[in-house]
């Protein structure tokens, strides 16, 4: 009977063990969503500061037909160009996260996902799609973005 006790208690422990695992998990992925949410906001609205501000200090940024950027300096500074380009039409942006994954420590995640946008080109506003992956850490206590590439399946007109 006590050996019976003793393996039901063990049981319970560990469920609620993982359930806690999945609760936090869960909580996670949502503080990741909400931030590409909020991201998406932020660079329809043209917002740098608050675009910024979700990177780490030293993140880095793989742009399609860049050269990488490291350190926020560098980010903000590639964002202010693009934020002035006027042929990217920023209120355009829709982004979709499609998937986001936790590490069972807690402290990396990393979200995919699409953008959707259009472009002023010679020929007419042409509608593109870029593919993204966002990698997270947990900075005393707060989700940063440390990684963040992008591409797309198709070449920008005139390249």
């Amino acid at each position: 009977m006590k050996k019976t006790f003793f393996v039901m208690l063990v049981a319970v422990i560990i469920i609620a063990a993982c359930q806690s695992k999945t609760k936090t998990s869960s909580n996670d992925a949502d503080a990741i969503r909400s931030i590409e949410d909020q991201w998406v906001a932020a660079n329809k609205a043209k917002d740098i500061n608050k675009a910024v501000s979700f990177f780490a200090s030293d993140a880095v940024v793989i742009e399609p037909n860049k050269p990488i950027k490291i350190g926020i300096e560098a980010i903000k500074k590639s964002w202010e160009l693009w934020f002035s380009d006027t042929t990217f039409l920023h209120n355009s942006l829709i982004g979709t996260t499609d998937n986001i994954e936790v590490s069972a420590s807690g402290d990396l995640g990393y979200a995919r996902g699409t953008n959707h946008y259009s472009i002023k080109t010679p020929n007419g506003t042409v509608e593109y799609v870029d593919n993204f992956i966002d990698i997270f850490k947990k900075i005393d206590g707060e989700w940063k973005c440390i990684e963040s590439i992008w591409n797309s399946d198709k070449p920008k007109e005139g390249q």
